[in-house]
């Protein structure tokens, strides 16, 4: 009798051990356990990085624009070489001061990598009622200017150019407030407003376009509120707001340019 409960125990198994080789089912090893590595958090560094790099590549844009944008002038005349700044509104128009074209024999134009391109004095034209002036080229510029509304009180705007003839430089600041352009100084006065800014230039930004935040041109920089000598820096800026130029060079027209001699 226990020889055969014995067998009967074998058979099943037996039974057993094929039933779970059909179905999938047997005895697994249990896995090791495996202490889990600690969990760390973003350093402050690295979180102000990221934080910061929107701004960063904002930046860089704006400046890769304004770079392309911008463009220097240079005056030759018969008092010597002036330097100014100015910006392509077309593909062979640029939009500068008056002043920094008035009484030249010759105009030169660089862009920011050092191309010359020379502009056309016959030309160039300069506004009767508002410090503009206008000249062209025959090759085509690298970059037109995308054009913004006027910025409101406050608002942040970059000053580009090349001030005193030198390197391209972007001067942020804000808009501080608006003006009557008719009680600034004799030399600089028009009947129209006048943009205050807080952005720091120099002579030789005249000409420059001022630039909101996502590169659009809102106004072109003519003049400033003097420093202690001519190569500090003006104690404010003052930008012809754009709607002003449209609206005064339709109003006053323009003259041709007279070079000297």
């Amino acid at each position: 009798m226990a020889r055969r409960l014995g067998l009967f125990s074998l058979v099943a198994l037996v039974l057993v051990a094929l039933a779970g080789a059909v179905l999938g089912v047997g005895i697994v090893a249990q896995p090791e356990a495996h202490e889990l590595p600690p969990v760390t958090t973003v350093a402050p560094v690295a979180r102000s990085t990221l934080k910061s790099t929107p701004h960063k590549l904002a930046q860089d844009s704006l400046r890769r624009a304004a770079e392309r944008l911008t463009l220097r002038v240079r005056n030759i005349s018969c008092q010597g070489i002036a330097t100014g700044s100015g910006f392509g509104i077309d593909e062979h128009t640029i939009i500068t001061n008056r002043h920094v074209l008035a009484g030249a024999s010759v105009l030169q134009l660089n862009t920011w990598d050092g191309t010359s391109l020379d502009a056309d004095v016959d030309e160039s034209s300069t506004a009767r009622l508002v410090d503009i002036g206008v000249t062209k080229v025959a090759a085509t510029l690298p970059a037109v200017a995308e054009l913004g509304a006027d910025p409101k009180p406050g608002q942040r705007v970059t000053a580009v150019g090349y001030p005193l003839g030198g390197e391209l430089t972007l001067s942020p600041g804000r808009v501080i407030g608006y003006l009557d352009g008719s009680k600034l100084p004799s030399g600089i006065a028009f009947g129209g407003k006048v943009m205050q800014v807080s952005s720091r230039i120099k002579h030789g930004n005249s000409g420059g376009p001022l630039l909101d935040s996502k590169g659009r041109v809102v106004g072109v920089i003519f003049a400033g509120e003097p420093g202690a000598t001519d190569q500090d820096f003006m104690k404010v800026a003052y930008a012809i707001p754009l709607s002003s130029v449209r609206t005064l060079l339709q109003a006053g027209g323009e003259d041709r340019l007279t070079p000297c001699g």
